[in-house]
């Protein structure tokens, strides 16, 4: 009689596989693809994996071409602590609490709340916005910085870079004029540590304010002053450095500069610390592409994908994820958006890379399982930046849309503003044949799905694992284009609980069984019962 084999297929998955040619996965039920599925399931929020949270608007207000957000805490003129977003879209500020979004303005007014006039009669109102284009190259995002209730940024001013400041009380953003010294000038990036305002971006070198003092840039002041303005520079002793493309703070422990191809940390204070150099190939390609996890970890794209490095650890920075590195990470052209924030309810990282126009490859970074799962979102929400969302409770990530809105990520939501999430979950490849040289039976196929929406199976069988999942992927990639889907031997819907036992009879070496579903879903597990025959045909 043929001998029968059974294996039961549960999460967590491992990750993800999409390099050029198939290798071998080390565990030997991860997922080689998947299209907004996440491993952790969104009905309970445990692991066994489920399509993605759905996207929720945190306001109805169109704020343009967003470029910024970032959250900010000030008192205002109540003696209120208020936690906002600030919001620049079109080179307006915006400050949003809750689901309102404010448009600010700097009009004069008098104790009883009426506009002061000129002579003339015209209003007399202060700049309130910034230029609609950013500093920052091609990037279309603004690097800024909170200190004391305000937000410092580099902003164009008569055609120069220069620093500036946004008060989100009076609305007011002016020029931060210099009391000592002089501020530099052309430097993009943005930052505060140690109390200093730090500025980089236009070369390889970099400078640091007065501790304490945002206006004291007096680079000549007495060397035993440990509080004075100071400046350094990235690369060996007596050689020109490349250009610093992010600046980054992780707490007041370290401070991370980064180029293209390399990264460097100041250990301690910028005037009495010590510069050292962590790695000569690997940096981070854009302002805003890494994030910082509370406990310090910071995570970050860099041309050869996603790498990962402890704040303070002496070592080099690793891959995300050993053993998975998409091709689609690598080499990322920079006149992409860029950018990622922190999960704290995922417990993990977004990565969006938004292109000018047309949509992008966008990414969710499991921490816990060091998985990488490809995310889809609709022309109109592709971000253009994002924030994690301060106050009560854990933090949230929001999302300004190339159409203008705030979205965040919503665990109850199958949707993304009412409109469908089409989710794919390929599972395998799964070796159902005792060699590679023989054939076996799928004769047996149970789903076991979470209390929700039912979802369509496809059984994917082939003569190699190279083979079954081509065929998987384009059948994938086939669905989500609307057009003929082929190359699937069995089909059927598993409803949830514990699904009736289908008999696919489906024969091969190799299978994935490929998920399917348009609502909230999430996945238990699949049994698959399979009978060794001959040799294969």
């Amino acid at each position: 009689m043929p001998q029968t084999t059974r294996k039961t297929l549960t999460f967590p998955l491992a990750g993800i596989d999409r390099r050029a040619g198939y290798r071998r996965q080390t565990r030997p039920y991860s997922s080689p693809w998947s299209v907004n599925v996440r491993s952790v399931g969104p009905l309970e929020i445990r692991d066994r994996g489920g399509c993605r949270p759905g996207l929720t608007k945190v306001s109805t207000t169109d704020l343009g071409a967003i470029s910024l957000i970032t959250p900010l805490t000030y008192i205002d003129d109540t003696g209120a602590r208020i936690h906002s977003l600030i919001v620049i879209g079109d080179g307006t500020f915006y400050d949003v609490q809750g689901a309102t979004a404010t448009a600010t303005d700097a009009n004069l007014l008098a104790e009883t709340g009426v506009d002061i006039l000129a002579e003339d009669g015209q209003i007399i109102v202060f700049d309130s916005d910034v230029t609609a284009a950013s500093p920052i190259g091609d990037t279309n995002a603004y690097s800024a910085a909170e200190r004391g209730g305000k937000l410092y940024l580099s902003d164009t001013v008569d055609g120069v870079v220069q620093l500036r400041v946004y008060d989100p009380v009076t609305g007011v953003i002016n020029l931060v004029v210099a009391t000592q010294g002089t501020i530099p000038t052309s430097q993009p990036l943005v930052c505060v540590y140690r109390d200093r305002i730090v500025l980089a971006g236009a070369n390889h070198v970099w400078y640091a304010s007065r501790q304490g003092d945002p206006s004291d840039w007096g680079f000549g002041a007495d060397m035993g002053d440990e509080g004075k303005a100071v400046a350094g520079q990235v690369g060996d002793a007596g050689q020109f450095g490349d250009v610093i493309t992010a600046i980054i703070p992780v707490r007041d422990e370290v401070l991370v500069f980064a180029s293209e191809n390399g990264l460097w940390v100041l250990r301690g204070d910028p005037a009495t610390g010590r510069m050292e150099q962590i790695s000569g190939e690997i940096g981070v390609i854009a302002p805003n592409a890494w994030a910082v996890s509370p406990d310090g970890m910071l995570t970050f794209l860099s041309n050869d994908g996603v790498y990962v490095w402890g704040a303070g650890s002496k070592a080099a920075p690793t891959r995300f994820s050993e053993e998975r590195t998409p091709n689609e990470l690598r080499n990322i052209a920079t006149t992409n958006t860029i950018s990622m924030a922190y999960d704290a309810t995922g417990r993990g990282y977004h990565l969006f890379i938004t292109p000018e126009a047309d949509t992008g490859e966008h990414w969710w970074l499991d921490l816990e399982h060091r998985a990488m799962w490809p995310i889809a979102f609709q022309a109109g929400h592709q971000p253009t930046a994002a924030a994690r969302l301060r106050g009560s409770g854990l933090s949230q990530v929001v999302m300004g849309g190339r159409d203008g809105y705030l979205r965040r990520s919503d665990a109850s939501s199958g949707t993304d503003d009412s409109t469908a999430i089409e989710s794919h979950l390929l599972i395998g490849p799964i070796h159902v044949a005792k060699s590679d040289v023989t054939d076996a039976m799928v004769a047996e196929l149970h789903g076991m799905m979470a209390a929700s929406g039912s979802v369509t199976w496809r059984l994917v069988m082939g003569d190699s694992a190279e083979d079954v999942t081509d065929r998987a992927v384009t059948g994938v990639l086939a669905a989500v284009a609307g057009t003929t889907v082929s190359g699937v031997a069995a089909t059927g819907t598993w409803g949830a609980g514990r699904s009736h036992v289908v008999r696919p009879r489906a024969r091969g070496t190799w299978a994935v069984v490929w998920i399917e579903g348009s609502g909230r879903w999430a996945y238990e597990a699949v049994a698959m019962v399979s009978r060794q025959l001959g040799r294969a045909r």
